[in-house]
């Protein structure tokens, strides 16, 4: 019981860290997501699907490690009856791992 809260933050931390390196690559195309207001996160995905998956840039896959990251993270902030097991860490550390290279190497870092 004592690691919940401690796997909830880190789920909720690395779907955030996830979330603003998409932000990154969207203001390297000139876009401003600092601005945007309504359905932030839903436009983060919306935007680097249609700018970066669909022009082959970035892989499915990893847009789709970037849903599952916030597909966890809701879970852990909002599912507090859903215990929260360390596969579930494993699971995210793994996509966020993957995630973060294929947007470093669209960044060029």
């Amino acid at each position: 019981m004592r690691t919940q809260p401690i796997y909830r933050i880190i789920l909720s931390r690395l779907y955030y860290a996830a979330h603003h390196v998409g932000r990154a690559l969207l203001k390297n195309v000139g876009l401003a997501p600092e601005q945007w207001r309504v359905n932030v996160h839903r436009r983060v995905l919306d935007e680097l699907e249609g700018r970066f998956v669909n022009t082959d840039v970035m892989s499915r896959n990893a847009w789709v490690d970037l849903r599952i990251l916030r597909r966890l993270h809701s879970q852990a902030d909002y599912e507090l009856a859903t215990p929260i097991r360390n596969e579930d860490i494993t699971q995210a550390m793994n996509l966020f791992e993957t995630y973060l290279d294929e947007c470093c190497r669209i960044l060029g870092v």
